[in-house]
């Protein structure tokens, strides 16, 4: 029994962790020498493949999406950054400033049958990741209360840049 744990442990780290935090660290190290301080990172894709039963809350050890998460935030205190979020290599994230107070007006869908898709992350800075081949499909619903004038600036980001000739229409609906 403590040789096939042992032996899962050591893939595991060999295969998925090792590997991931050397590119996670190469990703920091870039970061801090572009003097970036909202820090795009990869987030760790390979949970599932791990034994978690053979590490203690590997699932807090990884940074997310939620840039408030206490990994995300010690992190960012270390390197000096203002924010770091975590998406996946075949992900974009779309970033919007809006002119809205209170509730999250805002609801992502799927552009051909208005279905919602996932929640975002909102402050009068609207945050959500979609996969790279749903851009245009994956959309914010502004139908209503005028929303579409809220929005103030957006921008398209991946690990490693940023689109810079996306049109507002392909990212909304109203």
């Amino acid at each position: 029994m403590f040789l096939v744990n042992f032996h899962q442990v050591h893939f595991g780290q060999i295969n998925y962790i090792i590997p991931y935090k050397e590119k996670l660290i190469a990703e920091y190290e870039e970061a801090v020498k572009n003097g970036e301080k909202d820090v795009l990172v990869s987030k760790f894709e390979y949970l599932n493949w791990i034994h978690k039963e053979d590490y203690i809350n590997i699932d807090n050890f990884f940074p997310e999406f939620v840039s408030q998460m206490p990994i995300n935030a010690l992190v960012s205190q270390y390197y000096g950054f203002d924010r770091i979020t975590a998406i996946g290599d075949e992900e974009y994230l779309i970033e919007m400033d809006v002119d809205t107070e209170g509730i999250n007006q805002y609801d992502i869908i799927e552009k051909e049958n208005g279905k919602k898709i996932q929640h975002i992350e909102y402050d009068n800075h609207i945050r959500y990741a979609i996969p790279k081949d749903k851009l245009g499909s994956y959309v914010i619903d502004c139908r209503k209360n005028g929303l579409d004038s809220k929005i103030l600036n957006y921008r398209v980001r991946y690990i490693g840049g940023e689109l810079y000739d996306i049109p507002i229409e392909d990212l909304i609906i109203k």
